[in-house]
């Protein structure tokens, strides 16, 4: 119900403005890329190509470059493929692929340069890892990745919101359609909820209404209902339009039906969580809803052992580089080795063992 896929086009980017998405055009240089020979890469030699993300607040991005810093101690000089984005990076590392060619999109948001070597390892989400290794929603043609596993898993939390002006009429999401209203709906990827209370964009639009989708920093378009996932008060490109628009509008946040957070929470990697007092302008109460939370580290299986350890080590070594980033990352010992069944890397979970977060 959750329609919020890390896949090709509708992504984190389509749905959630995603991983690279519409980034502010402001902060992207309006340049032609340029392809770059980094020269001889990989484990063996001490450079390794990570899958990362956009330079300009990029949830992979700024974890790329976590992980390049954490192991740069160890003597390693992690390259970051900034376009291996989007739906790529699980394809990429399996295949030990070079990146796709630069896209509009990429330059737009600020990705100038492609890296001319395969990928080794790679950054994304806990959902698209799972995908990935399992073969469905965008990895369902190419897939399954059975050979993919899993360093390590930060946690990165999201909320599933939704808000009127503080004028609007509208105190319930069921009014919109038992009252036929005529609405425009800014979403992020909540497809499903809104399809729960009757608001398909076939029946908006046949009275009169509007399904869009927001735009980072741009609190421009006009709105009736907002709603998305991704709420949280961090100015990445996919959550940023939650702090833009809580902060051009006086925001009155709705309340979801329990029936509807039960089947949520029954979704793989979402949680009934409690959306504390302050998380944005507006949200001026505890509101029940569901979040969900998980970024991570991964490779293939044929990593050696004791590569994969001592990134394991170097990451939690490293955990406190986490709170200087623009989202509220953390590393919890209680679930950095896990994400949705993907296999743990054999020479992590040793690691981890050791250092009792596995009991």
């Amino acid at each position: 119900m959750w329609r919020n896929s890390e896949g090709r086009g509708a992504v984190l980017l389509a749905a959630l403005f995603v991983i690279a998405g519409a980034a502010p055009v402001e902060l992207a240089a309006q340049e032609p890329g340029r392809t770059v020979d980094v020269g001889a890469t990989g484990f063996d030699i001490g450079r390794p190509v990570l899958a990362s993300a956009c330079p300009h607040g990029c949830p992979w991005g700024e974890l790329g470059e976590w992980v390049r810093d954490a192991l740069a101690p160890i003597g390693y000089e992690v390259i970051l493929c900034r376009n291996c984005n989007l739906s790529f990076g699980p394809p990429l590392v399996a295949n030990r692929s070079y990146p796709p060619p630069l896209d509009a999109l990429a330059i737009r948001i600020g990705t100038t340069e492609r890296v001319n070597a395969p990928v080794d390892f790679g950054v994304t989400s806990d959902r698209a890892l799972a995908a990935a290794y399992e073969g469905t929603g965008n990895y369902a043609d190419d897939g399954p990745y059975h050979d993919l596993r899993l360093l390590a898993k930060i946690e990165d939390p999201s909320y599933l919101m939704a808000a009127v002006k503080a004028d609007s009429d509208i105190t319930d999401l069921r009014q919109i359609a038992e009252r036929r209203m005529r609405v425009r709906i800014l979403d992020s990827g909540a497809e499903g909820v809104l399809e729960y209370y009757g608001l398909t964009r076939e029946a908006v639009e046949s009275w009169g209404g509007s399904v869009g989708r927001p735009s980072g920093l741009d609190a421009s378009a006009d709105f009736d209902l907002l709603i998305g996932p991704n709420a949280s008060p961090a100015n990445n490109p996919e959550a940023a339009y939650w702090s833009a628009y809580a902060h051009a509008y006086e925001l009155r946040f709705l309340d979801f039906d329990g029936d509807l957070l039960d089947e949520l929470a029954r979704e793989p990697g979402v949680r009934r969580v409690v959306a504390k007092w302050g998380l944005l302008p507006g949200v001026d109460r505890p509101i029940p809803t569901v979040a969900r939370s998980g970024q991570v580290v991964f490779a293939r299986a044929d990593m050696a052992e004791e590569v994969a350890y001592r990134i394991a080590a170097a990451l939690d070594a490293h955990q406190g580089g986490l709170r200087w980033y623009i989202r509220a990352y953390s590393y919890d010992p209680a679930t950095v080795w896990e994400a949705r069944g993907v296999p743990l890397h054999a020479g992590a979970e040793r690691y981890y063992r050791e250092r009792g977060y596995i009991r």
